[in-house]
């Protein structure tokens, strides 16, 4: 089952399981504002044909799961151009193959090697050393199926993540919390310190607001790092927008059950 695009692609790894789906559910939205395909990806291991399912019902896997996933995005009636293809070898490596051309790529926070949240996953280190930027999507327990996005949450000091976090804003319609870490200052000077941080965060942002006038900005100064910020105030339907090197910070945010788009500055 293929049918490639000769232009970039929002590719989404599928895997069988519904965070896949969920995940290729958010993507829609990318896909559809870019005007590009929707690209669902489902690689099979060699390593896994020599068990008892055998090539052939690897295969079938494959087909099952890549039809479910196109059955699921076909029936939101969005108007997006769907490719899949089933790839053989190790998922992290062709995920990355597929990061050199694709504009994202998209997968679940559970399912890829079994591993929650990320955390030692195909998922945490495709996002730590994709050539795209990357989107590792969580579902709740008892969420709906269709995913959706309460707010984008990044830190202000990152101006190529800030314009990544102000578009994905823009895109669901949602607020942006603009976080600025000022941990030392805050402690030191308390009230002064903190109305000190935040006339400085208004003026960091007030050229971002002026380019986006559209994203209600909720400018936020928190004594400690962003990721703790994250886990004190966890809401699964929050997107933090990182950079793709700040593995501290992102991995609280998997704590959190925050979904996670990173990143790399050379993307921008």
């Amino acid at each position: 089952m293929s049918d490639r695009y000769a232009v970039p692609s929002v590719v989404v790894g599928i895997d069988g399981s519904k965070a896949a789906t969920h995940a290729a559910l958010w993507a829609i939205d990318e896909a559809v504002s870019q005007d590009i395909p929707l690209r669902l990806v489902y690689v099979i291991d060699p390593m896994d044909s020599s068990g008892a399912a055998g090539h052939d019902g690897l295969q079938g896997a494959a087909r099952a799961a890549l039809h479910d996933a196109y059955r699921a995005v076909e029936a939101t009636g969005r108007p997006v151009k769907i490719e899949t293809e089933i790839l053989w070898g190790r998922p992290l490596t062709k995920l990355m193959e597929e990061s050199r051309s694709a504009a994202m790529v998209c997968v679940g926070s559970i399912g890829l090697n079994h591993a929650r949240r990320g955390q030692g996953s195909v998922a945490a280190t495709l996002a730590g050393s994709a050539l795209c930027p990357v989107a590792v999507i969580h579902r709740g327990p008892g969420e709906p199926a269709a995913p959706h996005v309460s707010a984008v949450v990044a830190e202000v000091d990152n101006g190529m993540v800030l314009r990544h976090a102000f578009e994905e804003a823009r895109l669901r319609g949602v607020p942006l919390r603009a976080v600025s870490a000022h941990v030392a200052e805050v402690a030191a000077d308390g009230a002064d310190g903190n109305r000190s941080a935040q006339a400085r965060l208004s003026r960091r942002l007030a050229r971002w607001t002026r380019l986006y006038p559209d994203v209600t900005v909720e400018p936020t100064v928190v004594r400690d790092s962003v990721g703790s910020y994250l886990v004190a105030n966890s809401d699964t339907d929050q997107l933090y927008v990182a950079d793709s090197h700040t593995a501290e910070d992102t991995c609280l945010a998997y704590n959190a059950g925050c979904s996670v788009l990173t990143v790399r500055c050379g993307n921008l």
